[in-house]
C-alpha cells in the first residue's frame, strides 16, 4: 500500500499540476481578459445592429402611424461667432444636438447582454432634412452641416427608441446692419433652420425652451464674450411659423394647416461694438484740437495764432482720414462721432480763413467798416488781462484800426467758442 501511494506521488501528481496550470482561463496568467469580454460585446453589438437594420429603410420616416408627425428637438452649441461688417454677413460654428424617437429600431436587451445603447452612422438611420433658409450659400446648400456625424441609438421604451444626432455646423449668413450709432453701435442677426416636411410630417422644437449654450473657450476663458469689434450680449432661439408666405408665432392647428405649414427655429445673436480705444484714438484728439483752436484765440502774436490754426487743420486732416478708414459702410446716418469731428472741422477751417482775412487787413490801409466799428462795445465784457492794447492805439470814441479790431475780435471769439465747444461734444457725443 505504502508503494503505491509513493508511485502515485512521484509519477502522477506532477502531470496533473501541469494540466490544471496549462488550463487558461479569462483570469490565467496568459489569458486576455478584455478580449474575451469585447469578442463577446462585438458579436452581441453586431447581432443587434443585424437585427434592428434588417427590415429598416432609412427613406421612411420612424412612425408606424403614418398620420402622427415626428417631434424633432433640437439644441445649439455655438463654440464662435464670426462678423464681417463690410459683407453683411454672420458665420455660426458649432454643434446642433437633435433629437426624436424611432418606433422600428427597437429590441430587447435581455436578448443582447443587457446593451441598451447602440452607435451607429448618420446614413443608417431616418434622419430630418434641414435647411437654412437666410444662408449665405443659397437654400440649396449642403455644407452648412456635416454629413459624417454619428448617431446614438438609445433604447428607452418598448416599443420606440431614442435617436441622438450631434453634428456640426458652420453656417454663414446674411444680415442686415446699421452702424449708425458707431460706435455704440447695436445689431441683431438670425440663423433660420427649417425643415423641408411640412408640420403634418416633421415638427421642429427648441429643446426644454432651453436657450444655446455658448463655449468661446476653455476654463478662465469660458465667459468670454468678446470676438473681434464685437461684444456678444445675448443668444436666443425662438420658433415660428410659414404658410402661404406669411409668418407667424401662432402655430396652426387643423390638419390642413399642418400639411401647408413649415416650423422654423431661429438663434438670434444679439452683439454691440468693442472699441475702447475710440476714447483715446478719436475723443480725446477731437478734445485737444477744440481746446487748442479755442485757445489759440487768446495768443496776442497774431502770426503764431494764425500758424496754430493751419497746424490744427493739418492735424484734423490727418485723424479725419483715420476715423473715416474703418467706419462701415453701411450706415442709416452719419455717426455723431464723425459728425462731432466734421464740425470741429469745419469750425477750424472756417475760422483760420476768417483770420488770415482779418491779419491781411492789418497790413492794408482800407478803413474799418462801421458796421465792424461797433466791436468796441464787447471790451467791458472782456476781462482786461485778455486784452492788451498798445498805449499809441486810438481811443474808444475814434475809428478803429484793423490791429485793435483784431484783438478784440479774436479775444471774442476765444470766449465764444468754449460754450460752443461743450455744447457740440455733449449733443453729438450723447445724443
Amino acid at each position: 500500500m505504502r508503494l503505491v501511494i509513493f508511485v502515485i506521488f512521484v509519477f502522477y501528481l506532477p502531470f496533473l499540476f501541469k494540466k490544471v496550470e496549462s488550463q487558461i482561463g479569462i483570469d490565467g496568467d496568459d489569458g486576455d481578459a478584455s478580449k474575451v469580454y469585447n469578442k463577446s460585446y462585438s458579436e452581441h453589438q453586431s447581432s443587434l445592429e443585424a437585427k434592428i437594420f434588417r427590415a429598416y429603410n432609412p427613406r421612411n420616416r420612424p412612425v408606424k402611424n403614418g398620420s402622427m408627425p415626428t417631434i424633432v428637438d433640437v439644441h445649439w452649441h455655438v463654440i464662435h461667432v464670426s462678423i464681417n461688417q463690410k459683407e453683411q454677413t454672420m458665420t455660426l460654428h458649432g454643434h446642433i444636438y437633435m433629437r426624436w424617437f424611432d418606433e422600428f429600431l427597437v429590441w430587447d436587451p435581455k436578448d443582447y447582454n443587457g446593451i441598451h445603447y447602440a452607435r451607429v452612422k448618420k446614413w443608417q438611420v431616418w434622419q430630418p432634412r434641414i435647411k437654412v433658409s437666410n444662408s449665405a450659400s443659397g437654400l440649396g446648400s449642403a455644407f452648412d452641416f456635416s454629413t459624417s456625424a454619428h448617431v446614438i441609438i438609445q433604447m428607452v421604451e418598448k416599443n420606440r427608441a431614442k435617436v441622438e444626432m450631434y453634428p456640426t455646423f458652420s453656417i454663414k449668413v446674411g444680415c442686415n446692419f446699421d452702424f449708425g450709432d458707431y460706435p455704440y453701435d447695436k445689431n441683431r442677426c438670425s440663423v433660420n433652420l427649417f425643415s423641408t416636411a411640412t408640420m403634418a410630417d416633421v415638427q421642429l422644437q427648441n429643446l426644454y425652451s432651453i436657450p444655446p449654450t455658448l463655449s468661446f473657450g476653455w476654463e478662465e476663458q469660458k465667459m468670454k464674450r468678446i470676438i473681434s469689434d464685437f461684444k456678444i450680449n445675448n443668444v436666443t432661439c425662438s420658433s415660428f411659423y410659414y404658410s402661404g408666405g406669411n409668418i407667424s408665432r401662432t402655430p396652426p392647428v387643423t390638419g390642413f394647416e399642418l400639411g401647408t405649414t413649415w416650423s422654423m427655429l431661429a438663434v438670434n445673436v444679439e452683439f454691440e461694438r468693442h472699441d475702447p480705444l475710440f476714447l483715446a484714438a478719436i475723443v480725446m484728439p477731437s478734445f485737444i484740437s477744440a481746446v487748442m483752436c479755442q485757445a489759440s484765440f487768446f495768443i496776442i502774436q497774431k502770426h503764431i495764432s494764425l500758424f496754430v490754426h493751419l497746424s490744427i487743420t493739418y492735424i484734423q486732416i490727418i485723424f479725419l482720414q483715420d476715423l473715416t478708414t474703418p467706419l462701415p459702410l453701411v450706415i442709416s446716418r452719419l455717426p455723431s462721432s464723425v459728425r462731432l469731428f466734421s464740425i470741429l472741422f469745419i469750425f477750424n477751417c472756417t475760422i483760420s480763413l476768417i483770420c488770415s482775412i482779418f491779419i491781411a487787413l492789418t497790413y492794408t490801409k482800407y478803413p474799418v467798416p462801421l458796421y465792424f466799428q461797433k466791436i468796441h462795445l464787447l471790451d467791458q465784457w472782456i476781462p482786461k488781462y485778455m486784452v492788451e492794447r498798445k498805449q499809441d492805439s486810438q481811443p474808444i470814441d475814434g475809428p478803429l484800426t484793423w490791429e485793435d479790431f483784431n484783438r478784440t475780435f479774436r479775444t471774442s471769439m476765444g470766449l465764444l467758442l468754449i460754450p460752443v465747444f461743450l455744447l457740440l461734444f455733449i449733443v453729438c457725443l450723447l445724443f
